[in-house]
């Protein structure tokens, strides 16, 4: 059994910044929706990621330390893909596909549409909504081998709390 993690990174500077779009840094809450998935994770049935790889965006490497410190996994086990920023679902695919048999649990941080897209691809039943940002899901695939691909057999979709959801 295979799990697969994919997250979009959290809330973000605006590009009407100074910061040029790759250089975009985390809000103060982006931060705290990034500890708070992580936690979340942390706190479900499965196994700690074995691996993580993010978009080489600060913004998504700052979401990678955030899981990385909350799950105890070691900084050399995160990992930049240059073809990870602004992916598209084909890109994240061939990501997947290129990591190594003995990684049970693959972590993925990335930016919408892709992310949000290549998680209904895989499962195309679960219904999931278009990726907040800090939102997760987590896919389970009956496979030994990244490269076999196929549709998930369990989803599991999660989005930080906001302060307003709070009334409904």
């Amino acid at each position: 059994m295979k799990h697969l993690t994919l997250v979009r990174h959290g809330q973000a500077e605006w590009k009407e910044s100074a910061a040029a779009d790759f250089d975009r840094p985390l809000t103060r809450r982006g931060l705290a929706e990034a500890a708070d998935m992580a936690r979340r994770l942390r706190a479900q049935d499965f196994a700690p990621p074995d691996l993580t790889v993010t978009s080489p965006a600060r913004r998504a490497v700052q979401t990678a330390e955030a899981f990385a410190h909350e799950s105890g996994l070691a900084a050399r086990l995160v990992k930049q893909i240059a073809a990870l920023y602004l992916a598209s679902p084909v890109e994240l695919a061939d990501a997947i596909r290129a990591t190594g048999p003995l990684v049970g649990h693959l972590l993925v941080i990335g930016h919408n549409p892709g992310i949000s897209d290549f998680a209904c691809q895989l499962a195309p039943d679960a219904g999931f909504p278009s990726f907040a940002t800090g939102a997760s899901c987590t896919l389970s695939f009956d496979n030994e081998d990244w490269r076999t691909g196929g549709s998930a057999v369990a989803a599991h979709y999660a989005a930080p709390g906001r302060f307003f959801d709070l009334w409904h």
